[in-house]
Order: C-alpha cells, then sequence, then structure tokens
C-alpha cells in the first residue's frame, strides 16, 4: 500500500483503503479500480490523497518522475518557512499551500525545472 496525492493517481489503480470525504461519507471502496471519474469526484470533495495497492502502481510507478536534490529542497523549506511564520501549519490548506510554495520555490533552483509543482 502506498498513499498518493490526487495529482500522482491513474485511472486503473486499485485503491487499498475506503476514500472518505470530510463529513465521514464513503466516496469509493478499498480493491475498486480507479475511473478517471472517481479522481474527478475526489477532487470535488476535496480529497488530498488515496492508499493504492502497490501492484497497481506499474513498474516504475508514479514517484520515480522527478528526482529531487535534498540539500536544495531543504534550501527552499528553510525560505519559505519566513514566510509562514506566523501560520497555523497544522491545518491543511496552509499546509498545502506551503508544500505548494517550496516545491515552487525548488522549481526555481537550477537543475530542479522539471520538478512537478502541482
Amino acid at each position: 500500500m502506498r498513499k498518493l496525492r490526487i495529482d500522482q493517481i491513474k485511472a486503473g489503480m486499485k485503491l487499498a483503503q475506503d476514500v472518505i470525504n470530510f463529513s465521514g461519507q464513503v466516496l469509493l471502496y478499498k480493491g475498486n479500480p480507479l475511473q478517471p471519474k472517481d479522481i474527478k469526484n475526489f477532487k470535488a470533495w476535496g480529497v488530498m490523497e488515496v492508499a493504492v495497492e502497490n501492484n497497481s502502481l506499474g513498474d516504475s510507478g508514479p514517484m520515480n518522475n522527478n528526482r529531487i536534490d535534498t540539500k536544495l529542497l531543504i534550501e527552499a523549506q528553510s525560505e519559505i518557512s519566513d514566510l509562514y511564520r506566523y501560520s497555523n501549519l497544522s491545518h491543511p490548506v496552509i499546509s498545502e499551500l506551503m508544500r505548494l510554495s517550496t516545491l515552487n520555490k525548488l522549481k526555481q533552483k537550477p537543475g530542479m525545472e522539471n520538478v512537478n509543482v502541482y
């Protein structure tokens, strides 16, 4: 089982856990293969990530698309963290904004132009 962000999942992957929205309603049960309409629904309901079965990832899996230099990532995080110093980092929206800001800053660094921000 591997948890993937919504932008990393593909149609045909099988769910390893039920997908539940913020109010506790089951959107899709585990074991079901994902359809494009399911991914759209997850985005509409604000689902940030889902757990998929390892055998449905394929050979390389979606996580191997980009190689991120750890040193550059830490640099980008420290540059961005000052902007969010007064924010509630445990809030999911703020946390996601900080993640996207960090990846955007990382993308501006030499050799990291191909980092997928979204």
